[in-house]
């Protein structure tokens, strides 16, 4: 980690691009609908696409981790933007109409390269900033990854409007993803050393051991799961046409509740926000299994997005400060807690199945929320 008090802005600015550049594998989800209508006889398997992703988080992050000791961060992340820049263009190239086995081959490589440049960005960016302002400035790279999400429906939805077709986003998006790539290439980045042999996956389980790093990676397998919980069911717990803005309101509100904590937590400590942030979040959620009025739902669902805005930097930033000679392990183990995401939507649906209500849902929700209420208090505080 950096010691020094000042960051260099022209190393900043490529290393932010890669936290835009990951939250382009979130264009899966909104995708999803759009191909299953060329594919009526494959619904089923056309579900599976969105799993993509997620499913490389947990098969590869700590092997990358490993990998990532010897040949170094930004190596690693050039590896991710290559792969991500394939994933887009397997299915564009494929032709108008291809096949669905171009989708899972393209998604596939763009799962494997965002996990790539997930296990390394945030090291690298906490390579570069000050130690004790590294939850600020992961804050901040936040900021420019939910940004990327949120101009992603618009975008389709433009596409849709004039062009009658939503397939020009992936070459678009390659195309940004170069650009990030050659930007990073072309910044010199310093590295601190590795010292010693290089790294097993065994090497990354067994910080495990640290309490501070397997709160923090089970308090990010939580976080994951209520966050891809709520974009589940947000929209089904209103029933009219406008129901997909609950969607865009919370994250929105994600951006805000990024953008106030950069600032904030460069003057408080940051678990004490979490803290005040978590148990926010908990109350909203019973709230919200108790309301129905649609505007209420709206303005309780962005409220939450806001209190779920730090979560993944607080953490990342406590694990790595409680063990930061092996920030690259405890990377790959917080970029392979993300695959909790993959059994949000399969538990949630049988809940509601079995109960046959939107609200009860939130059950699972407040379940994750109230691990990192308890996650809050149990780690120590850290000033910034």
């Amino acid at each position: 980690m950096n010691s020094t008090k000042s960051v260099d802005r022209q190393l900043l600015l490529p290393v932010l691009m890669g936290f835009f550049i990951m939250g382009f594998s979130d264009l899966i989800a909104p995708i999803t609908g759009h191909i299953a209508k060329d594919f009526p006889e494959h619904q089923s398997a056309v579900n599976f696409l969105p799993s993509m992703v997620f499913v490389w988080f947990f098969i590869l992050s700590t092997p990358i981790a490993s990998l990532m000791n010897r040949i170094g961060r930004k190596r690693t992340a050039m590896i991710g933007y290559t792969l991500s820049v394939a994933g887009f263009m397997v299915p564009y190239f494929a032709g108008e109409n291809p096949l669905l086995e171009y989708y899972f081959i393209g998604f596939g490589l763009l799962g494997i390269g965002n996990t790539f440049v997930q296990v390394s960005i945030n090291p690298l960016l906490a390579t570069i900033v000050p130690n004790q302002k590294m939850t600020s400035y992961l804050t901040v790279g936040q900021i420019f990854r939910n940004t990327s999400i949120l101009i992603l429906t618009p975008m389709i939805t433009l596409l849709m409007a004039y062009l009658g077709s939503w397939k020009l986003v992936l070459p678009t998006y390659a195309i940004l993803t170069i650009i990030g790539g050659v930007w990073l290439q072309l910044t010199t980045v310093s590295e601190p050393v590795i010292k010693g042999k290089a790294i097993k996956m065994l090497d990354c389980f067994r910080l495990l051991k640290n309490p501070t790093v397997a709160i923090c990676v089970a308090g990010v397998s939580f976080f994951i799961a209520a966050d891809v919980g709520v974009g589940f069911i947000s929209s089904r717990l209103i029933d009219n046409p406008n129901s997909m803005l609950t969607t865009s309101a919370f994250y929105g509100f994600r951006i805000i509740g990024t953008i106030v904590g950069a600032y904030v937590l460069t003057r408080i400590s940051d678990i004490k926000y979490l803290r005040w942030n978590m148990l926010a979040a908990l109350a909203l959620t019973v709230l919200l299994i108790f309301i129905d009025s649609a505007e209420f739902v709206y303005a309780i669902i962005a409220l939450l997005g806001y209190t779920m805005a730090c979560v993944i930097s607080t953490l990342y930033a406590t694990a790595t400060k409680s063990a930061p000679e092996n920030a690259n392990e405890i990377a790959g183990l917080i970029i392979m807690s993300i695959s909790a995401g993959t059994i949000t939507g399969p538990a949630m649906g049988t809940i509601i199945q079995y109960t046959g209500q939107a609200q009860s849902g939130l059950i699972y929700i407040a379940a994750c929320v109230i691990y990192l209420v308890w996650a809050s208090f149990k780690i120590k505080t850290s000033k910034n």
